[in-house]
């Protein structure tokens, strides 16, 4: 079993007025090497899916750009050679080493797919995903699926609840400018050993 650690980061940014949010300054790095360097340490190795270069990963053009995450999701599948994806969005600066882990654990027993389900019913753009779904997930896409919500359509599918308080900090989302901002003033706060 082995595990490429995936990063989403082809999105438009359109609540963010189309700036770039990987390139985006957080705690001394950009929000795209903060991705990478929370996957690097459980990862055989890194990709970065609709990305620019960063140190520590390869990057990868989204195959199925501007159409929701389960493009980059399917990109990601068809480009690893390892057995598994643990894929994570760029716009999640705060995730913790130890929600990384319980996924790939996870998804290390799970046949098919691990989402992290918040409190409110929400899923966070944090997963794992066996490579050998990539045939299922195509089939999804072909039908029009573009949420990470039609994961759950693969069978089976494990979920991850996620405490209030992990959700309010490992899972804080960078959607717009006001939540860079507090980002921000969360960032003064932040631990990279974490």
């Amino acid at each position: 079993m082995s595990w490429t650690g995936v990063v989403l980061a082809g999105g438009r940014s359109q609540r963010f007025g189309g700036v770039d949010k990987t390139r985006l300054p957080l705690g001394g790095r950009t929000l795209l090497q903060r991705a990478v360097d929370a996957l690097a340490p459980i990862s055989t190795s890194c990709l970065v899916v609709g990305g620019g270069p960063v140190a520590g990963a390869t990057s990868v053009p989204d195959q199925y750009p501007g159409a929701g995450p389960l493009g980059g999701v399917l990109t990601a599948l068809e480009a690893v050679d390892t057995s598994h994806a643990l894929i994570l969005a760029v716009d999640l600066p705060f995730i913790s080493g130890s929600l990384l882990r319980d996924v790939q654990r996870a998804g290390a027993d799970a046949a098919a797919a691990v989402v992290v389900l918040l409190p409110d019913g929400r899923l966070a753009l944090c997963l794992s995903v066996r490579r050998a779904c990539a045939p299922a997930v195509r089939e999804m896409w072909s039908r029009g699926a573009r949420r990470v919500r039609d994961l759950e359509n693969l069978v089976p599918c494990r979920r991850v609840p996620a405490e209030a308080r992990t959700a309010a900090d490992a899972l804080w989302n960078i959607n717009d400018p006001l939540t860079y901002a507090r980002a921000l003033e969360l960032a003064e706060h932040d631990c990279p050993a974490c």
